[in-house]
């Protein structure tokens, strides 16, 4: 766990202050680039965020069970403030966990948020390669199982059951199937969140994935979380009846 508390004191240029202590998760990477994103993520430009839970205590518990059950790698966390408007966000990079919360985050919200995110760090160890769209949609479906496994139904995403099977079946036939090879982060983003042209819906690959790893344990369960790590996203794909070619 990185030590962000004084992010959360009254700063008026707290971009510049978080860069050094969240340096160690973004090495090689220039200043300015991790600022523009952390403030793209939602990092709290000015003034003071009180915080009414130890949030750092509850993150460093999980995280530590976590790693036990998963037998996943120790991993840099940073805890930062976000902009007022929104409750909380996570992403997980190649060299640790930002999560960004506000001063409303419940205790049930923070487990989820970081078994959500640590998840992505562990599905990360055993892919090698730079990640097609397939393996992104299988990480965020994974990792939403992982958080209804370990802490039930209602700590779930609402964008996990926004779309019935039958509906994320037509998308994966009229959109995915022919860009399941496409590589890059970047490339993905339409295909997860939705696009402006309305021809992709809002999250609609995050639902896609959960409703793929819902249909594989369906078929092909019951699996540990720990289990579901190693299989391959072409595999977990296949078993759910997803084709991947037309």
């Amino acid at each position: 766990m990185l030590d962000t508390q004084s992010l959360f004191q009254d700063l008026t240029e707290r971009v510049q202050h978080t860069y050094p202590l969240v340096q160690s998760i973004f090495p090689n990477t220039p200043a300015k680039a991790v600022q523009y994103e952390l403030l793209q993520q939602g990092l709290l430009e000015t003034g003071a965020l009180p915080l009414q839970l130890n949030v750092w205590d509850i993150v460093k518990r999980q995280l530590y069970d976590l790693m036990k059950m998963w037998d996943g790698p120790n991993t840099q966390v940073a805890i930062l403030p976000m902009r007022h408007g929104f409750m909380k966000n996570g992403v997980a990079y190649k060299h640790g966990i930002c999560l960004f919360i506000s001063n409303h985050v419940s205790v049930k919200e923070l487990h989820a948020l970081i078994t959500h995110e640590y998840h992505h760090i562990c599905r990360q160890h055993y892919q090698s390669e730079l990640p097609t769209l397939l393996d992104s949609v299988m990480m965020e479906g994974l990792a939403e199982h992982a958080v209804e496994s370990l802490l039930g139904e209602h700590a779930i995403s609402s964008w996990t059951r926004r779309y019935n099977l039958e509906q994320v079946k037509h998308y994966w036939h009229t959109h995915f199937i022919d860009a399941l090879a496409l590589r890059g982060l970047h490339n993905h983003q339409s295909y997860l969140f939705g696009d402006a042209s309305g021809q992709l819906p809002a999250h609609i690959g995050y639902c896609v994935g959960y409703r793929i790893v819902e249909a594989f344990l369906e078929k092909n369960g019951p699996l540990t979380t720990h289990q579901l790590l190693q299989i391959p996203s072409e595999q977990i794909a296949l078993g759910a009846e997803f084709p991947l070619t037309k």
